[in-house]
């Protein structure tokens, strides 16, 4: 009995473990943006110092992660902008909540923020990492910031060569928002150029029953072949 009940629970976490083993199996995949390429481009927004009386502007581009099927979120990993600088500018990129303002939709609080090892110089593509789980039919803000804002310091958020609006990738079902900026932390978001170039790359999260659809299986089966082994002897 002590050693059929050990098998059981033994069968029950090995059909667990395979479940999550597969779950961080899955692929990064691109599910929104409109990357391309920013080697023509010559039309941005600034982040950061722009002028004395703009001295800390904030860029944001918004998007909705619609209903999914087979998953239930998307574990972002990775965020590509198209940047430049000519100066020493020191990106912050963060993922925000959505507020419902009297403007509309815009950035709400801060809940993830993802880190470049690039330091942002000549045009191109950057990439800042990080880990953040965006639920189905929620919305999400990618903001970027300067912490060099008080020396003077600036970079270019690039529009794409195509001057085209980020879509869903992939089937993601992740749609475009809006695009926003403002300048201080206590600034009104306005609209401002939809064509910014962003990449979002992400790994499906398995729904939550799947986890709980292994246990059982895992457990019956044990159960099944233990009473199976009980009989023969």
């Amino acid at each position: 009995m002590i050693r059929s009940l050990a098998t059981t629970v033994a069968l029950a976490v090995a059909a667990i473990i395979f479940t999550v083993a597969t779950a961080d199996a899955a692929p990064l995949v691109n599910i929104y943006g409109n990357l391309g390429t920013v080697n023509a481009s010559t039309t941005s927004n600034t982040v950061g110092y722009l002028n004395p009386t703009q001295s800390n502007q904030f860029q944001s581009q918004g998007f909705s992660v619609g209903n999914q099927v087979g998953s239930s979120a998307w574990d972002i990993q990775q965020i590509q902008v198209g940047l430049g600088s000519s100066g020493s500018p020191s990106p912050v990129v963060g993922i925000y909540s959505d507020f419902a303002s009297i403007n509309g939709a815009v950035p709400g609080n801060l809940l993830a923020t993802f880190t470049g090892t690039t330091a942002v110089s000549s045009k191109g593509i950057y990439t800042f990492t990080g880990s953040f789980t965006a639920l189905e039919n929620t919305s999400y803000w990618v903001v970027l910031a300067n912490a060099n804002s008080p020396s003077q310091e600036s970079y270019e958020w690039y529009s794409n060569d195509a001057f085209t609006q980020p879509t869903q990738q992939n089937a993601s079902n992740v749609t475009y928002l809006g695009t926003k900026e403002r300048d201080g932390v206590s600034g009104t978001w306005n609209s401002t150029l939809p064509s910014l170039s962003i990449g979002i790359n992400a790994v499906a999260v398995p729904e939550p029953p799947t986890y709980a659809l292994a246990m059982v299986a895992g457990v019956l089966g044990a159960s099944a072949a233990a009473r199976q082994r009980s009989k023969k002897s």
